[in-house]
């Protein structure tokens, strides 16, 4: 009887987890369908709305180490309730001043500056909570359950991204600022609940205290060293590069549906959530099936993500109608599904229990580091010629996909 409860107990511990994964993945991808209708409504240039996610996407990925880092001292669970705090309190001014740039209050240079500063200082709070999510699987999984224990985060994950778009287009309709909002509550609804009832991981709880106290300088010089890491250096730049490309498609998905297919800014809001909502069902389908039930090795996950990638980088580049588009996005979502437990589980069964916080937090700002240089390449390239990025990712992936084959097993394989 014990046994059953210990078990259930468990269980509902990965569940209440993982809809904490869940919820900032719906926030994520709800703001990154709405954004270039956003920008459009306050009369944002292309490149500015890119510059927003690219000045966010460098901070998340400074900070997400460090939070990784800390969640060794301080533990999981505090960390991840201070990163969904910070996502909904920080959605809550980035939704405020999108708000005065739309009413004419703010305007220019004064409206993106606005805009970067609260996007920034949301992204360096919001940063803790994929770590702690992904630190905390490592700990109550063994290196044969990894793979499949990551691929239950990415699941999850893309169950969000599945609400997050098509919510974001509905309300869209209502009020553009109006999902923002909706974010802000539902976010600190989930850190009152994960505060409530989610009980600190038992590696945490039964491990020795540290013997350093935590420092940030600290934190931030081991994660530098862990970039050089030849065990991990090979699979970061993968996981940088296949951001990186998705990054360029997504960021100019909403500008090429109002322009391509001559929609309004809320109907382009409305046609990219569908197709996000897509590409998130196909990539739930891979992480809930194929990770799941096949029990694939990480590099073999790899080895067939990018070509799927590819594929839908083309579709994209060729689509004459948004449902053509759609179905390149939802190819994409696939192999981004694949990719994702990939990258993570490849990086985490490289290092001992003691590196887990921290290579969580180095896994964490894969997508981050692509989203650094992803944004600002699309937006800037689409400005010059729409075509552009979609030509570009579809040569990008090329090398992406040698790389791919070239990963090894597992070092104890």
């Amino acid at each position: 009887m014990a046994d059953s409860a210990d078990v259930g107990r468990s269980r509902a511990t990965e569940a209440l987890l993982l809809l904490a994964v869940a919820v900032t993945g719906m926030g994520q991808t709800l703001v990154f369908a709405i954004l270039p209708s956003l920008g459009r409504a306050a009369n944002m240039a292309e490149i500015q709305v890119g510059l927003i996610i690219t000045c966010s996407a460098l901070v998340f990925a400074v900070a997400s180490p460090v939070w990784g880092r800390l969640s060794e001292y301080v533990g999981r669970r505090p960390v991840l309730v201070l990163g969904l705090t910070g996502y909904g309190l920080g959605t809550l001014g980035f939704a405020l001043v999108f708000q005065a740039g739309i009413n004419g209050v703010l305007q220019g240079a004064a409206l993106v500056l606005a805009l970067v500063l609260a996007r920034s200082l949301q992204a360096m709070v919001m940063a803790a909570s994929p770590p702690a999510a992904s630190a905390y699987i490592a700990d109550v999984t063994s290196i044969a359950q990894r793979t499949r224990g990551m691929g239950r985060i990415g699941a999850a994950h893309n169950l969000g991204t599945v609400v997050g778009p098509a919510m974001g287009g509905a309300l869209a309709v209502v009020s553009l600022v109006l999902p923002l909002y909706v974010v802000v509550v539902v976010s600190l609804a989930m850190a009152l609940f994960v505060a409530w009832r989610l009980p600190e991981s038992p590696y945490i709880r039964q491990r020795p205290a540290p013997e350093r106290p935590f420092s940030v300088a600290t934190a931030l010089r081991a994660s530098f060293a862990s970039y050089r890491d030849p065990r991990l250096t090979g699979i970061l730049l993968l996981g940088v590069g296949m951001f990186m490309t998705f990054a360029v498609v997504q960021q100019t998905l909403g500008f090429m549906y109002q322009d391509r297919f001559s929609l309004s800014p809320a109907g382009a809001a409305g046609g990219v959530g569908m197709a996000m909502m897509a590409a998130a069902l196909s990539s739930l389908l891979a992480q809930a099936v194929v990770v799941q039930w096949l029990g694939w090795a990480p590099q073999t996950l790899l080895r067939l993500a990018l070509p799927l990638m590819g594929a839908g980088f083309l579709v994209l580049a060729l689509a004459p109608v948004p449902a053509v588009a759609a179905l390149g996005i939802a190819v994409t979502g696939l192999g981004l599904g694949l990719g994702m437990p990939g990258i993570s589980s490849a990086a985490s069964v490289r290092v001992g229990n003691d590196e887990q916080g921290l290579v969580a937090g180095m896994m964490s700002a894969c997508p981050a580091l692509g989203f650094i240089i992803g944004p600002v390449l699309g937006t800037g390239l689409y400005q010059w010629l729409p075509q552009a990025p979609y030509w570009l990712v579809c040569v990008l992936v090329v090398p992406l996909i040698v790389a791919a084959w070239r990963v090894p097993g597992h070092p104890q394989d």
